[in-house]
Protein backbone atom coordinates (compact mmCIF):
# COMPACT_ATOMS: atom_id res chain seq x y z
CA UNK A 1 0.00 0.00 0.00
CA UNK A 2 1.78 3.33 -0.74
CA UNK A 3 -0.69 5.70 0.62
CA UNK A 4 -3.60 4.68 2.36
CA UNK A 5 -6.63 6.51 2.00
CA UNK A 6 -8.23 7.60 5.97
CA UNK A 7 -11.06 8.86 6.57
CA UNK A 8 -12.05 11.35 10.16
CA UNK A 9 -15.30 10.77 12.28
CA UNK A 10 -15.76 13.74 14.17
CA UNK A 11 -14.33 17.02 13.22
CA UNK A 12 -14.87 19.11 16.24
CA UNK A 13 -12.74 21.07 18.62
CA UNK A 14 -10.13 18.16 18.53
CA UNK A 15 -11.37 16.23 15.69
CA UNK A 16 -10.86 19.12 13.62
CA UNK A 17 -6.87 19.34 14.31
CA UNK A 18 -6.81 15.38 13.10
CA UNK A 19 -8.54 16.93 9.64
CA UNK A 20 -5.44 19.60 9.24
CA UNK A 21 -2.95 17.06 10.00
CA UNK A 22 -3.78 14.15 8.09
CA UNK A 23 -5.07 16.52 5.50
CA UNK A 24 -0.86 18.16 5.13
CA UNK A 25 0.43 14.24 4.87
CA UNK A 26 1.51 13.39 1.91
CA UNK A 27 1.62 10.03 2.94
CA UNK A 28 -1.52 9.61 2.51
CA UNK A 29 -5.06 10.75 1.57
CA UNK A 30 -7.57 12.28 3.80
CA UNK A 31 -11.06 11.65 1.70
CA UNK A 32 -13.56 11.63 3.47
CA UNK A 33 -15.17 13.14 6.91
CA UNK A 34 -18.22 12.83 8.73
CA UNK A 35 -19.94 15.07 11.76
CA UNK A 36 -23.02 15.14 12.95
CA UNK A 37 -22.95 18.77 12.60
CA UNK A 38 -23.62 20.81 9.22
CA UNK A 39 -21.69 23.75 10.48
CA UNK A 40 -18.86 21.64 11.67
CA UNK A 41 -18.79 20.26 7.91
CA UNK A 42 -19.57 23.29 6.40
CA UNK A 43 -16.18 24.68 7.96
CA UNK A 44 -14.44 21.51 7.03
CA UNK A 45 -15.34 22.33 3.10
CA UNK A 46 -14.46 25.84 3.32
CA UNK A 47 -11.18 24.78 4.85
CA UNK A 48 -10.34 21.27 2.47
CA UNK A 49 -12.65 21.84 -0.59
CA UNK A 50 -11.54 18.65 -1.94
CA UNK A 51 -12.83 16.25 0.93
CA UNK A 52 -15.83 14.98 0.91
CA UNK A 53 -18.34 15.17 3.65
CA UNK A 54 -21.01 13.73 5.06
CA UNK A 55 -23.38 13.65 8.01
CA UNK A 56 -24.10 9.76 7.96
CA UNK A 57 -20.86 7.43 9.12
CA UNK A 58 -22.28 4.49 7.17
CA UNK A 59 -21.42 6.29 3.99
CA UNK A 60 -17.78 6.02 5.34
CA UNK A 61 -18.12 2.45 6.67
CA UNK A 62 -19.11 1.33 3.26
CA UNK A 63 -17.01 3.23 1.01
CA UNK A 64 -14.99 0.22 0.19
CA UNK A 65 -11.81 2.64 -1.43
CA UNK A 66 -11.08 4.01 2.63
CA UNK A 67 -8.43 1.67 4.33
CA UNK A 68 -8.65 3.35 7.65
CA UNK A 69 -10.86 5.54 10.05
CA UNK A 70 -10.00 8.03 12.84
CA UNK A 71 -12.60 8.19 14.93
CA UNK A 72 -12.67 11.68 16.99
CA UNK A 73 -16.11 12.02 18.19
CA UNK A 74 -16.85 12.05 21.82
CA UNK A 75 -16.10 9.36 24.00
CA UNK A 76 -19.60 7.73 24.65
CA UNK A 77 -19.77 7.29 20.72
CA UNK A 78 -16.42 5.78 20.62
CA UNK A 79 -17.55 1.97 20.86
CA UNK A 80 -20.12 1.72 18.31
CA UNK A 81 -18.32 3.55 15.89
CA UNK A 82 -14.96 1.80 16.40
CA UNK A 83 -16.63 -1.71 16.25
CA UNK A 84 -18.41 -0.85 12.86
CA UNK A 85 -15.01 0.91 11.61
CA UNK A 86 -13.47 -2.94 12.42
CA UNK A 87 -16.11 -5.05 11.24
CA UNK A 88 -16.09 -3.48 7.80
CA UNK A 89 -12.23 -4.44 7.92
CA UNK A 90 -10.61 -0.75 8.21
CA UNK A 91 -8.06 0.00 10.72
CA UNK A 92 -8.81 2.43 13.25
CA UNK A 93 -7.27 5.43 15.36
CA UNK A 94 -9.58 5.86 18.28
CA UNK A 95 -9.49 8.95 20.45
CA UNK A 96 -8.44 8.70 24.38
CA UNK A 97 -10.31 6.80 26.23
CA UNK A 98 -10.83 4.16 23.91
CA UNK A 99 -14.54 3.84 25.96
CA UNK A 100 -15.85 4.80 28.41
CA UNK A 101 -17.02 0.86 29.27
CA UNK A 102 -14.05 -2.16 30.12
CA UNK A 103 -16.43 -4.91 28.48
CA UNK A 104 -16.64 -2.54 25.41
CA UNK A 105 -12.67 -1.71 25.77
CA UNK A 106 -11.97 -5.25 25.20
CA UNK A 107 -14.62 -6.45 22.91
CA UNK A 108 -12.97 -3.45 20.15
CA UNK A 109 -9.52 -5.55 20.85
CA UNK A 110 -10.88 -8.95 20.74
CA UNK A 111 -12.27 -7.95 17.45
CA UNK A 112 -9.50 -6.16 15.97
CA UNK A 113 -7.07 -8.90 16.90
CA UNK A 114 -9.73 -11.78 15.21
CA UNK A 115 -9.46 -9.62 12.19
CA UNK A 116 -5.65 -8.70 11.72
CA UNK A 117 -6.47 -4.96 11.64
CA UNK A 118 -4.78 -2.04 12.79
CA UNK A 119 -6.42 -1.03 16.68
CA UNK A 120 -4.50 2.75 17.95
CA UNK A 121 -5.54 4.87 20.32
CA UNK A 122 -5.11 8.30 20.44
CA UNK A 123 -2.70 8.39 23.77
CA UNK A 124 -1.35 12.06 22.12
CA UNK A 125 1.70 12.13 24.68
CA UNK A 126 3.43 8.94 24.05
CA UNK A 127 4.38 10.59 20.92
CA UNK A 128 5.49 13.72 22.21
CA UNK A 129 9.45 13.76 21.59
CA UNK A 130 9.85 15.26 25.22
CA UNK A 131 8.05 11.69 26.63
CA UNK A 132 10.26 10.13 24.11
CA UNK A 133 13.37 11.71 25.45
CA UNK A 134 12.51 11.32 28.96
CA UNK A 135 11.63 7.51 28.05
CA UNK A 136 15.13 7.16 27.17
CA UNK A 137 17.01 8.59 30.20
CA UNK A 138 14.80 6.11 32.39
CA UNK A 139 15.93 3.10 30.18
CA UNK A 140 19.75 4.03 30.22
CA UNK A 141 19.15 4.34 34.09
CA UNK A 142 19.98 7.88 34.17
CA UNK A 143 17.80 8.35 36.69
CA UNK A 144 18.56 5.72 38.87
CA UNK A 145 15.76 3.53 40.50
CA UNK A 146 12.47 5.07 40.03
CA UNK A 147 10.50 6.47 43.26
CA UNK A 148 7.62 8.52 42.01
CA UNK A 149 5.82 10.22 39.28
CA UNK A 150 3.40 13.03 39.89
CA UNK A 151 0.86 14.84 37.34
CA UNK A 152 -0.85 18.16 37.44
CA UNK A 153 -3.49 18.46 34.49
CA UNK A 154 -5.85 21.82 34.69
CA UNK A 155 -7.56 24.40 33.13
CA UNK A 156 -10.53 26.35 32.88
CA UNK A 157 -11.22 24.51 29.76
CA UNK A 158 -14.49 22.54 28.32
CA UNK A 159 -16.93 21.37 30.71
CA UNK A 160 -18.44 18.03 29.44
CA UNK A 161 -21.47 16.21 30.50
CA UNK A 162 -20.73 12.69 29.03
CA UNK A 163 -17.10 12.32 30.98
CA UNK A 164 -15.73 13.37 33.82
CA UNK A 165 -12.73 15.24 34.42
CA UNK A 166 -10.69 11.87 35.70
CA UNK A 167 -11.93 10.02 32.15
CA UNK A 168 -11.24 13.29 30.26
CA UNK A 169 -7.88 14.58 31.51
CA UNK A 170 -6.94 11.34 33.47
CA UNK A 171 -5.68 9.03 30.40
CA UNK A 172 -3.04 11.51 29.46
CA UNK A 173 -1.24 11.13 32.72
CA UNK A 174 -2.24 7.34 33.31
CA UNK A 175 -0.70 6.34 29.39
CA UNK A 176 2.69 8.28 30.42
CA UNK A 177 3.00 6.46 33.40
CA UNK A 178 2.46 3.44 32.17
CA UNK A 179 4.80 3.62 29.43
CA UNK A 180 7.25 4.98 32.06
CA UNK A 181 7.62 2.45 34.57
CA UNK A 182 6.41 -0.19 31.66
CA UNK A 183 4.34 -1.58 34.47
CA UNK A 184 0.97 -1.65 35.53
CA UNK A 185 -0.61 -0.56 38.87
CA UNK A 186 -1.21 -3.14 41.66
CA UNK A 187 -3.85 -0.76 42.93
CA UNK A 188 -5.20 2.45 42.75
CA UNK A 189 -7.53 4.80 45.35
CA UNK A 190 -9.20 8.04 43.62
CA UNK A 191 -11.23 11.29 45.42
CA UNK A 192 -12.95 13.74 43.67
CA UNK A 193 -15.72 16.79 43.76
CA UNK A 194 -18.64 17.60 41.45
CA UNK A 195 -19.71 21.50 41.64
CA UNK A 196 -21.54 21.73 38.53
CA UNK A 197 -22.93 19.21 37.59
CA UNK A 198 -24.37 15.96 39.97
CA UNK A 199 -22.31 13.34 39.17
CA UNK A 200 -19.86 14.22 36.69
CA UNK A 201 -16.47 14.90 38.76
CA UNK A 202 -14.76 18.55 37.93
CA UNK A 203 -11.71 17.97 40.26
CA UNK A 204 -9.70 14.72 41.02
CA UNK A 205 -6.74 13.22 43.01
CA UNK A 206 -5.92 9.60 42.08
CA UNK A 207 -3.05 7.32 43.00
CA UNK A 208 -1.55 4.59 41.47
CA UNK A 209 0.55 1.83 43.24
CA UNK A 210 3.03 0.10 40.68
CA UNK A 211 5.12 -2.98 41.62
CA UNK A 212 8.58 -2.09 42.86
CA UNK A 213 6.94 0.53 45.29
CA UNK A 214 6.96 2.84 42.55
CA UNK A 215 4.03 5.33 42.47
CA UNK A 216 2.10 7.54 40.28
CA UNK A 217 0.12 10.52 41.71
CA UNK A 218 -2.36 12.85 39.82
CA UNK A 219 -4.09 15.70 39.84
CA UNK A 220 -7.15 16.97 37.37
CA UNK A 221 -9.49 19.72 36.92
CA UNK A 222 -11.16 21.74 34.11
CA UNK A 223 -12.27 23.97 36.98
CA UNK A 224 -9.27 25.71 37.95
CA UNK A 225 -7.66 29.29 36.99
CA UNK A 226 -4.22 28.20 35.75
CA UNK A 227 -2.99 26.04 32.64
CA UNK A 228 -1.01 23.48 33.85
CA UNK A 229 0.55 20.83 31.94
CA UNK A 230 3.29 19.28 34.23
CA UNK A 231 4.31 15.68 35.06
CA UNK A 232 7.44 15.53 37.44
CA UNK A 233 9.65 12.10 37.76
CA UNK A 234 11.91 11.20 41.19
CA UNK A 235 14.86 8.85 40.72
CA UNK A 236 17.46 8.05 43.48
CA UNK A 237 19.80 9.83 41.13
CA UNK A 238 18.15 12.67 39.32
CA UNK A 239 14.53 14.61 38.89
CA UNK A 240 12.94 15.36 35.92
CA UNK A 241 10.06 18.07 35.21
CA UNK A 242 8.54 17.94 31.75
CA UNK A 243 6.14 21.24 31.19
CA UNK A 244 4.45 21.03 27.89
CA UNK A 245 2.85 24.45 28.48
CA UNK A 246 6.44 25.85 27.84
CA UNK A 247 7.53 26.99 24.57
CA UNK A 248 11.10 25.63 24.51
CA UNK A 249 12.20 24.29 27.78
CA UNK A 250 9.78 21.53 28.00
CA UNK A 251 12.28 18.96 30.08
CA UNK A 252 14.52 20.09 33.22
CA UNK A 253 16.85 17.47 34.35
CA UNK A 254 17.57 17.88 37.84
CA UNK A 255 20.72 16.68 38.98
CA UNK A 256 19.48 16.11 43.02
CA UNK A 257 18.91 13.36 45.31
CA UNK A 258 20.34 11.78 48.26
CA UNK A 259 23.31 10.27 48.72
CA UNK A 260 24.37 7.58 51.33
CA UNK A 261 28.12 7.56 52.97
CA UNK A 262 30.09 6.12 56.17
CA UNK A 263 30.18 8.73 59.09
CA UNK A 264 33.41 7.63 60.92
CA UNK A 265 32.94 10.74 63.48
CA UNK A 266 29.23 8.67 64.38
CA UNK A 267 30.22 5.10 63.16
CA UNK A 268 27.21 5.07 61.23
CA UNK A 269 25.64 5.53 57.72
CA UNK A 270 25.55 9.28 56.86
CA UNK A 271 22.19 10.47 54.31
CA UNK A 272 23.36 13.58 52.67
CA UNK A 273 21.01 16.10 50.17
CA UNK A 274 23.05 16.66 46.66
CA UNK A 275 22.11 19.09 44.79
CA UNK A 276 23.39 19.49 41.93
CA UNK A 277 23.28 20.91 38.06
CA UNK A 278 20.34 21.58 36.22
CA UNK A 279 20.41 20.67 32.85
CA UNK A 280 17.89 21.98 29.98
CA UNK A 281 18.33 19.80 27.00
CA UNK A 282 17.23 20.84 23.50
CA UNK A 283 14.05 18.85 22.43
CA UNK A 284 12.65 17.86 19.17
CA UNK A 285 9.89 20.69 18.36
CA UNK A 286 8.12 18.19 15.56
CA UNK A 287 4.03 18.12 17.08
CA UNK A 288 3.11 15.00 18.27
CA UNK A 289 -0.37 14.59 16.42
CA UNK A 290 1.98 14.81 13.52
CA UNK A 291 4.42 12.21 14.78
CA UNK A 292 1.10 9.92 16.07
CA UNK A 293 -0.69 10.03 12.74
CA UNK A 294 2.54 9.43 10.98
CA UNK A 295 2.75 6.24 13.23
CA UNK A 296 -0.81 5.27 12.52
CA UNK A 297 0.06 5.43 8.88
CA UNK A 298 3.26 3.15 8.98
CA UNK A 299 1.12 0.47 11.21
CA UNK A 300 -1.26 0.71 8.48
CA UNK A 301 1.37 0.09 5.98
CA UNK A 302 3.89 -2.12 7.41
CA UNK A 303 1.20 -4.22 9.33
CA UNK A 304 3.16 -3.52 12.62
CA UNK A 305 1.79 -2.87 16.53
CA UNK A 306 0.90 0.68 17.10
CA UNK A 307 3.04 2.08 20.70
CA UNK A 308 -0.51 3.07 21.57
CA UNK A 309 -2.46 0.00 20.82
CA UNK A 310 -5.50 -1.77 21.72
CA UNK A 311 -4.24 -3.36 24.51
CA UNK A 312 -2.87 -0.37 25.89
CA UNK A 313 -6.13 1.22 25.22
CA UNK A 314 -7.62 -1.70 27.45
CA UNK A 315 -5.36 -1.00 30.37
CA UNK A 316 -5.67 2.58 30.58
CA UNK A 317 -10.20 1.80 30.89
CA UNK A 318 -9.37 -0.39 33.27
CA UNK A 319 -7.58 1.75 35.32
CA UNK A 320 -10.04 4.80 34.92
CA UNK A 321 -12.92 2.26 36.29
CA UNK A 322 -10.99 1.19 39.18
CA UNK A 323 -10.81 5.06 39.85
CA UNK A 324 -14.23 5.66 39.31
CA UNK A 325 -15.12 2.74 41.73
CA UNK A 326 -13.09 4.14 44.12
CA UNK A 327 -14.31 7.73 44.13
CA UNK A 328 -17.77 6.12 44.84
CA UNK A 329 -16.32 4.35 47.72
CA UNK A 330 -14.58 7.68 49.01
CA UNK A 331 -11.21 6.40 48.23
CA UNK A 332 -10.80 3.76 49.12
CA UNK A 333 -7.99 1.54 47.33
CA UNK A 334 -9.47 -1.04 44.80
CA UNK A 335 -7.08 -3.72 43.64
CA UNK A 336 -6.99 -4.22 39.90
CA UNK A 337 -6.99 -7.84 39.13
CA UNK A 338 -9.97 -8.21 41.23
CA UNK A 339 -11.97 -6.58 38.94
CA UNK A 340 -10.32 -8.60 35.70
Amino acid sequence: MDKPNIAIIGAGAWGFNHVRTFAALEECTLSHVSDSSSAVLKKIKKHFPSIKITENPDEIFHESSIDAIVVASPASTHYELARKSLETGKDVLVEKPLTIDVKEAESLLEIAEKRKLIGMVGHLLLYHPAIDYLKQLISRGDLGNLYYLYSRRLNLGKIRSNEDAIWSFAPHDISMMLYLTDSFPISVSANGKAFIQNEIIDLGFFYLEFPNKVVGQGHVSWLDPHKVRLLTVVGSKKMVVFDDTESGEKIRIYDKGIDFSYNYDSYGEAINIRSGDLYIPKINPAEPLKIEALHFIKCIKDRSKPLSDFNSGVKVVRILNALSISVKKKGEPISIKDLI
